[in-house]
């Protein structure tokens, strides 16, 4: 999955490839999301998603439509190109669902803080 720097992710600047957005359009991708608790280090949840990227738009983010355990469900993710990893051929278990993919194009990975409330 993506590997990121030690800066912390509101440090960092959403990185927005407008040919690898184009292409992202119409592929397969399996979305990870890791949600942490407030402290920002232990985790609360784990889940896997599967779908097609319907449109990749800058401002908001790409649409992704979700298939399987998710099918008629779309969820916008982060307009960050730098999270998606192309993927080899293969079968791809998502350990949540225990569903099995067949050769997702690319796969990303979210990492989401809870935010803390003062």
């Amino acid at each position: 999955m993506a590997e990121f720097d030690d800066k912390e992710e509101d440090e960092r600047p959403l990185e927005w490839d407008e040919a690898l957005a184009a292409e992202l359009v119409g592929k397969y991708v399996i979305a990870g999301f890791i949600h942490l608790e407030r402290d920002g280090i232990s985790v609360r949840e784990k889940r896997q998603v599967h779908g097609v990227i319907l449109d990749a738009q800058r401002d908001e983010g790409f649409h992704l439509a979700l298939r399987g355990h998710g099918l008629g469900e779309t969820i916008i993710l982060p307009p960050n190109t730098s999270a998606f990893v192309k993927l080899s051929r293969g079968r791809y278990r998502l350990k949540g669902t225990d569903e099995t993919v067949s050769n997702p194009d690319y796969t990303s990975l979210w990492t989401i803080k809870t935010p803390v409330l003062h």
